[in-house]
């Protein structure tokens, strides 16, 4: 008998770490959506840094409380003004390391979520192994969605949930239930086979040297992943709407793909949070999707092994 998937507990409480940057703001429209469809308040953010930089992302930093609070104020004034439940907190000492700051606050206030931009002035890289986004989820057992600056919440396409046939992958698929079942968004699940063009590893040989018999595992592993998908289905409750896609290609250009044709309003996936994005769909594949893609991605702490 195969066990039902259950959605976790709707969020209730959303931080949102903002530094006084226009760029920082950009999460909030997502983060409003989150909170609107979860009836959840928002909390942000600001934590004083130790011998901050004048500047941020071209913009005057905020480098004292009394300014932090002024902006902040200003700040929920325009988000309760649409309705959002609202409120705002200045940490008042200066921290050398902020990233530390923001996730000892989730803890404290109970955050369900912590909400970023990605604006890393460093591209990729910077992102990845420099930013307060990559270090906070590297420390946190908070789900963390990120989002790049030019991101704008799409009205009309699912939550897509990337998988790759293990159980690890599954555990973004509680909170894609939660939001799917509070919004009446559908689900897409995605499953992607690479193809004799992008084996790597002993696989490669294999395709050299055999290519028939490669293209013949390849198809099973097709059929296979599409009776993977078929199944997770079937286990999610009645009332969400939910697709399966298989595709063969390169992973990371599927999921990008697929986000940019369905015009999905969210990439879920899990990550194993010491290790960060690195560890995310066995080491390579969301780090070189997160710079392509044209929508938030909410990444759910797996447990510590």
């Amino acid at each position: 008998m195969t066990t039902q998937i259950l959605p976790c507990p709707p969020f209730q409480h959303l931080l949102v770490p903002l530094d006084g940057s226009q760029l920082a703001e950009a999460v909030l429209p997502i983060a409003g959506w989150l909170a609107a469809i979860c009836r959840a308040r928002i909390t942000l953010l600001h934590v004083l840094e130790h011998d901050a930089p004048e500047t941020v992302h071209g913009e005057q930093h905020l480098g004292e409380a009394d300014e932090a609070n002024v902006y902040l104020a200003g700040v929920v004034a325009r988000l309760a003004a649409g309705g959002t439940p609202v409120e705002a907190h200045v940490h008042p000492n200066q921290e050398h390391d902020v990233a530390r700051a923001i996730v000892e606050h989730a803890q404290e206030l109970h955050a369900d979520v912590i909400a970023l931009t990605t604006h890393g002035s460093g591209g990729l890289r910077g992102f990845l192994f420099g930013s307060i986004a990559q270090q906070v989820l590297s420390a946190s057992v908070t789900p963390v969605l990120v989002a790049r600056p030019e991101v704008k919440l799409a009205h009309s396409g699912p939550l897509l949930v990337a998988l790759d046939g293990g159980r690890e992958a599954e555990q973004a698929l509680p909170a894609a239930l939660m939001l799917a079942l509070a919004s009446g968004v559908p689900l897409q699940l995605l499953r992607v086979v690479r193809t004799t063009g992008v084996e790597r590893g002993p696989a490669a040989a294999v395709t050299t040297f055999m290519p028939s018999a490669s293209a013949a595992l390849l198809d099973i592993e097709e059929q296979e992943a599409g009776a993977y998908l078929a199944s997770l289905a079937a286990r999610l409750p009645a009332g969400v709407t939910v697709r399966t896609t298989v595709r063969r290609g390169e992973p990371a250009d599927e999921i990008v793909r697929v986000a940019r044709q369905t015009a999905c309003r969210m990439l879920l996936a899990t990550t194993h949070g010491k290790a960060g994005l690195e560890s995310v769909f066995a080491g390579s594949v969301i780090p070189r999707v997160l710079p392509r893609l044209a929508a938030p991605l909410l990444l759910t702490r797996l447990p510590e092994r």
